[in-house]
């Protein structure tokens, strides 16, 4: 029965390191007691051990005297490894010195307990190897162990700070985004509208719709952690009907979808259609190139949300552009993504000579 439980134990552990979020609890999350919960369970396994290698060799009252000297040399030796030999040296990437160090109090404690141990407690001759062994591997416990609780200490701390910079750089980023849609666009939108309204029988008042939609989705629904997949689909219906507008011609842009009732249901993050829509507007030079074209589709199934958009390459397009065509926007959006979904999303991109497409699945 005892044998059944160990080896329940020991698969639960292997699983769980196997765990993808379970690792990322022990790695990034914050955990206050986890280096101490380390030290307690060093120290409990070693005075154990110990306590049966004294107890065995010495005797019960002698092994306990003999057990407790060790502790009260190799407490400060711990602690002096943990607090002050990692830190000062590993830490700052003195590594002889570190090595040096280490090696020093290595010896000198071996050196202490070969000299004074045998003075103040008897030893048989037959058991002076055994001692000698015993101070020799205790010593090296001591020091290997406390050296790798102190850079383990290190790593969760650099580990922990490069994790909250990460989420900021994501939330800066998604700021980035948020601010994509310039404000030139926009007035110019609405004096397009106002001169639009002159003209009999314009749908000036659709327009307006329009624009207050992109408006209300830029101040409000971008502050949002995820927003129903059809405010996107209005967004990206928005800003078609406004570019139309702007070069005051039909302009080659295809958006197929099937309306669908789970759309206005199924929630994702703010502006990751609508940045790949206008990725496209920027490359493509759609209003500018006569041959610029996008044709972008959204397919909803039992598993996926399957959005596709594929745009012209032009060569209007801003310089810039052509030369990093994989530039931040997509960088941005797949950080935000991989953000929420971890690996339940693929992003992949096809670039031709004529052509970029760009195709984002998500699980559901």
């Amino acid at each position: 029965m005892v044998l059944l439980f160990n080896l329940i134990f020991l698969i639960l552990i292997l699983r769980l390191s196997f765990e993808k979020k379970m690792m990322s609890i022990f790695l990034y999350k914050h955990w206050p007691g986890l280096i101490t919960l380390q030290h307690l369970l060093f120290w409990l396994t070693f005075v154990a051990v110990n306590t049966y290698f004294y107890i065995h060799l010495f005797g019960f009252q002698q092994g306990l005297f003999r057990l407790i000297f060790m502790l009260i040399i190799n407490l400060p030796l711990y602690h002096l490894c943990f607090s002050k030999l990692v830190p000062e040296y590993y830490q700052t990437k003195r590594y002889p010195e570190y090595i040096r160090y280490t090696a020093v109090a290595f010896v000198l404690s071996c050196l202490f307990r070969i000299l004074i141990e045998p003075e103040i407690f008897q030893t048989d001759v037959i058991l002076q190897s055994s001692l000698l062994l015993l101070i020799y591997v205790t010593q090296t416990i001591i020091i290997l162990i406390s050296s790798l609780l102190g850079i383990s200490k290190y790593k969760l701390i650099v580990e922990n700070e490069l994790a909250k910079l990460e989420i900021r750089k994501r939330e800066a980023d998604l700021d980035l985004v948020k601010s994509k849609i310039n404000p030139h666009f926009l007035l110019n939108t609405l004096n397009n509208i106002y001169s639009h309204s002159y003209v009999q029988g314009s749908s000036s008042a659709d327009l307006i719709m329009q624009l207050s939609l992109l408006l209300q989705y830029t101040t409000y629904e971008v502050g949002r952690k995820r927003i129903p997949v059809e405010k996107e689909i209005q967004m990206i219906n928005a800003l078609s009907s406004l570019y139309q507008l702007k070069y005051q011609q039909q302009l080659n842009f295809l958006f197929n979808y099937k309306p669908n009732a789970l759309l206005e249901l199924i929630e994702v993050p703010p502006t990751i259609y609508f940045t790949l829509v206008e990725n496209a507007l920027k490359y493509s030079s759609l209003g500018i190139d006569l041959n610029a074209f996008i044709v972008a589709s959204l397919e909803l199934t039992d598993k996926e949300l399957l959005f596709k958009i594929t745009n012209s390459k032009s060569s209007f397009a801003p310089r810039e552009a052509n030369e990093q065509y994989k530039g931040l926007g997509l960088s941005v959006l797949k950080s935000i993504i991989e953000h929420e979904y971890d690996s339940s999303y693929k992003l992949t991109h096809i670039d031709s000579e004529k052509e970029y497409t760009t195709t984002l699945t998500i699980e559901i």
